[in-house]
């Protein structure tokens, strides 16, 4: 099959012609991808600064959307042609966490899609049956894959994790492709958004989506530019996309006494805590990481119903994806860039 193939961690990735089709068990779907997302996680596989580096040679790509290619003989359910998306983690079901849906925390995980295990940027790729999908026909297949990650991600950790309320007013940190997506939540929920970038175009982006207020990550009277807006006291609930230590110091001063802050990205070096500023806000700080199953489905009828939309601004095809790893690490594509296979 024909795929995206890193070589070497940090160098260009090499497309191949003859990379071997993924072999696909009585329990597997075969599916034939079509589109798959770029996200920033892929640069930090790239560029090796993940806690678990995959072997090499590997296929980035863990937003994917497809048709069902073949499927094992236990698999039922599913026809050939059938448009479906992928469900990230491979979870063992029984453990306490996955008996609850809280499928995200499966104690047992398999190896990631993408992450260790061969992702979507290749003609095919062979997941578990459990973990796909269908989508309807009028969702465009695209905007289908980025509810995977770019959509899920932000989803769970606003409904979820923060249980952002109607009429809260949320802090968004960072207005990369999941925080666009993060903010058409929070509309949903009702509540009013406060949209952070350094970046104007970004923010341009934000207020078209909904956003109530838009201020400039790089002002250093941030936190008093929040609390001007919402009289005194803070944002209930500050969702922290980039995960330096700068940016949640200021999601901290941001938020009022007794709020949330949230962070939804990670870093493989340590970064220092201001914990007296957190105890003195007696506010909580989390993590959020992606979403379960029960969200994927709930996202799929939302994207469906015209409710929440993927934020793809650019598209590409498979021999263009190292100039799209390379924007990405420079922080120059406004929402999402979508490759197609």
């Amino acid at each position: 099959m024909k795929a995206a193939v890193m070589t070497q961690f940090d160098s260009p990735l090499v497309v191949k012609e003859d990379f071997p089709d993924p072999k696909v068990g009585p329990s597997d779907v075969l599916v034939k991808v079509g589109v798959c997302g770029a996200c920033y996680s892929d640069v930090k596989i790239w560029k090796k600064r993940t806690a678990a580096p995959p072997d090499l040679p590997h296929i980035l790509g863990h937003e994917i959307a497809g048709t069902v290619a073949s499927f094992g003989e236990k698999v039922s359910g599913l026809r050939a042609g059938d448009r479906v998306i992928i469900y990230l983690y491979d979870t063992c079901d029984v453990c306490e966490e996955c008996r609850t849906g809280n499928d995200n925390c499966c104690i047992n995980q398999g190896p990631l899609l993408g992450f260790r295990r061969h992702g979507g940027f290749a003609e095919f790729v062979s997941v578990p049956s459990k973990n796909v999908f269908k989508v309807p026909d009028n969702l465009d297949l695209g905007e289908a894959a980025l509810l995977t990650d770019a959509v899920i991600t932000p989803y769970h950790a606003l409904v979820d994790r923060a249980k952002v309320r109607f009429n809260e007013t949320v802090m968004l940190m960072g207005m990369g492709g999941l925080a666009l997506s993060g903010l058409q939540v929070a509309k949903l929920l009702g509540a009013r958004v406060i949209a952070v970038s350094r970046t104007e175009s970004k923010l341009d982006l934000a207020r078209k989506l909904g956003a109530d207020h838009t201020l400039r990550a790089n002002s250093g009277e941030l936190p008093a530019e929040v609390k001007k807006l919402t009289g005194g006291y803070g944002v209930d609930a500050a969702i922290d996309f980039v995960g330096s230590a700068e940016t949640i110091d200021q999601c901290l001063r941001s938020m009022r006494r007794g709020g949330r802050t949230l962070t939804l990205s990670y870093s493989s070096e340590p970064i220092p805590l201001n914990t007296s500023l957190l105890m003195m806000q007696v506010g909580t700080l989390q993590s959020s990481r992606s979403g379960t199953r029960r969200n994927l489905r709930d996202i799929i009828r939302l994207a469906s119903e015209g409710k929440i939309r993927s934020v793809i601004t650019e598209t590409y095809p498979l021999e263009e994806l190292n100039t799209v790893l390379r924007k990405l690490s420079n922080g120059e594509i406004v929402g999402r860039a979508a490759i197609k296979i």
